[in-house]
């Protein structure tokens, strides 16, 4: 049965992360309700007081494409004025998986899911770890095992494999993530964004060069001019 509460949250509309639509878009509050928890505190004897906990869970859905997801807003009375706690389920995704990932090899189509999942849940250290993965399961695929990431780097280069600007990129790459593996490295947003921009146009460009090689074979080679008799 439908309450009032829950009609007038109906007409309701907020702009909010659409997974998605990938942008901030207009969503409509299905349902909305508030939790209150109180507790007592005892200083002493004399100043004993009460803190309150309150959790607002909202369910949203996106007026362009429809996609459902809930939020919960925490708030304790001892925070200053403000601050509160926002998750989404599911989580807010900045970056979507490529939409080429279906073509990859079995194996780093699951490595890169694995990335993406750190990366939806802002585990940004395991995330640039995987990075780091992809860039080692894609260059001993080319070249082997042939010593450290530096090492394989310039047998990538010598072997014709990588340009020396994607050198430069990657090794950038991999300095990243062996600071999150192995330093405690903690990446800010950018950082973890270029990483996978790099690790990314990688894959793809490997991708590329095969259906390139495809197109070649199966184009018509364009017909040779007749000589003109003397």
């Amino acid at each position: 049965m439908t309450t009032e509460s829950d009609k007038s949250a109906e007409e309701k509309i907020e702009r909010v992360h659409c997974n998605l639509c990938g942008q901030e878009t207009k969503h409509s509050v299905i349902a909305q309700r508030t939790q209150e928890e109180t507790s007592p505190v005892t200083v002493n004897y004399e100043n004993d007081y009460e803190v309150t906990y309150y959790t607002t869970w909202t369910m949203l859905e996106c007026r362009g494409c429809g996609h459902v997801c809930l939020r919960c807003v925490e708030f304790f009375s001892e925070w200053n004025p403000g601050d509160e706690k926002v998750t989404f389920f599911p989580p807010q995704v900045s970056r979507k998986a490529p939409s080429w990932l279906k073509d990859l090899s079995e194996k780093t189509q699951i490595l890169v899911r694995e990335v993406y999942a750190a990366l939806h849940a802002d585990s940004r250290s395991l995330a640039m770890m995987g990075a780091r993965a992809l860039l080692d399961l894609y260059i001993v695929g080319r070249i082997g095992d042939v010593g450290t990431f530096r090492e394989k780097l310039k047998a990538m280069e010598d072997q014709g494999h990588l340009s020396a600007q994607q050198v430069k990129l990657l090794d950038a790459a991999l300095n990243a993530g062996h600071a999150a593996a192995h330093r405690g490295h903690v990446p800010s947003a950018g950082e973890l964004e270029a990483a996978m921009d790099i690790v990314e146009n990688l894959l793809q460009l490997d991708l590329l060069d095969s259906s390139a090689k495809a197109l070649n074979a199966s184009t018509p080679k364009r017909p040779q001019k007749k000589k003109e008799q003397p």
